[in-house]
């Protein structure tokens, strides 16, 4: 249990970790944009970006299969920095004192659980089935949803709690 609070904190600290947030979820924002372009958030969009549609008569773009590199590559770099932006996001939610200390721990923790389903379903798509393109869906939306409740709920504590 901490003794500091976000909504004990000064001035200075309150703009920079606002300013912080802001920047980390214009990234964020961007990386959700660019899912959209490539998927459309559903799962025929899932498996042919990973599977590739080479054989459709239809499609606007032909996409090919992914590679063994291309996976490597792709779930390296997404649980690393995935895996630092939730760890900044839950450290500073940490002193949030709005929620309960079991709310706090779940949305601190499904995140990072959230990580490995979804890279993990991802790599499942690819070698296992393209059914596994839900579970990339429900665990890639609950990792936006605790995003997004941490972090209305931190800027609500520094800005508007006192």
């Amino acid at each position: 249990m901490t003794t500091f609070h976000l909504r004990n904190a000064d001035p200075t600290l309150r703009l920079f970790i606002t300013a912080f947030l802001l920047v980390l979820t214009a990234g964020y924002a961007i990386g959700l944009f660019f899912v959209d372009h490539t998927t459309s958030f559903t799962s025929q969009g899932i498996q042919e970006q990973l599977l590739g549609n080479e054989n459709s008569a239809i499609q606007p773009e032909i996409k090919y299969a992914k590679s063994v590199n291309d996976m490597f590559i792709f779930i390296h770099n997404h649980v690393l920095s995935l895996a630092l932006v939730f760890f900044a996001v839950g450290s500073i939610f940490y002193f949030s004192s709005i929620v309960s200390e079991r709310v706090k721990c779940f949305l601190m923790v499904e995140p990072l659980v959230a990580i490995v389903t979804t890279l993990g379903g991802i790599v499942l798509v690819r070698y296992v089935s393209p059914h596994f393109s839900w579970l990339v869906i429900i665990s890639g939306a609950s990792l936006f949803l605790c995003y997004a409740v941490m972090l209305v709920l931190i800027i609500k504590e520094l800005w508007f709690t006192r």
